[in-house]
């Protein structure tokens, strides 16, 4: 594609204020997405290690201090990417699907540090297959969470099987009530 016809179509995105409205629509719900899973793959780990509450600040073990809070991966100290390591050592994911929240995550900074692109630049647009994904780990994870730590943890399932595939989280729920929202939005 030439220069004047790549021109011609990101004006016409521009100037399309139904398209405009869906992308804008599209991007909060991603932004959104993402803050899900990041807070399922951090503040769930984070959770896990509190230890005591004082000063109006929750103590968290040395054990989350050195295993996640400061580690160091890929030469710099990332909560977040040492949260997604740690449920990768621990069989919540796999190193492929850190490699896939990486790719998220920069599409993520993508959106909220250049929504313009989005709105106008007609080779951009929110990837429907990296929401989904999103989704699917967040349901991934918090499944984890709830099988190898909650139910183990609460005597009230002792003795009980139970199936990953008819647990439904919190988190799960909101998802598919934002999300919900979203599609309706985007029919009128």
């Amino acid at each position: 594609m030439n220069e004047k016809s790549k021109n011609l179509k990101d004006w016409n995105k521009f100037l399309d204020s139904d398209g405009v409205k869906r992308s804008i629509v599209k991007s909060a719900f991603y932004l959104l997405s993402y803050e899900m899973l990041k807070n399922s793959v951090v503040d769930k780990i984070k959770d896990f290690y509190i230890v005591g509450f004082e000063n109006q600040e929750f103590i968290y073990s040395d054990e989350y201090n050195n295993k996640v809070a400061s580690r160091k991966i890929e030469g710099k100290q990332n909560v977040f990417l040492s949260s997604l390591y740690w449920l990768e050592e621990n069989g919540a994911i796999t190193k492929d699907d850190i490699s896939e929240i990486k790719d998220i995550r920069d599409f993520r900074n993508t959106v909220a540090h250049e929504i313009d692109k989005i709105l106008v630049d007609s080779d951009y647009s929110i990837d429907e297959k990296k929401e989904i994904r999103i989704f699917e780990l967040i349901k991934q994870i918090e499944v984890w969470w709830i099988k190898e730590v909650e139910i183990p943890t609460n005597p009230d399932f002792d003795g009980q099987e139970i199936n990953g595939e008819e647990i439904l989280s919190g988190k799960e729920i909101f998802y598919s009530y934002i999300k919900n929202i979203t599609e309706e939005l985007l029919k009128k």
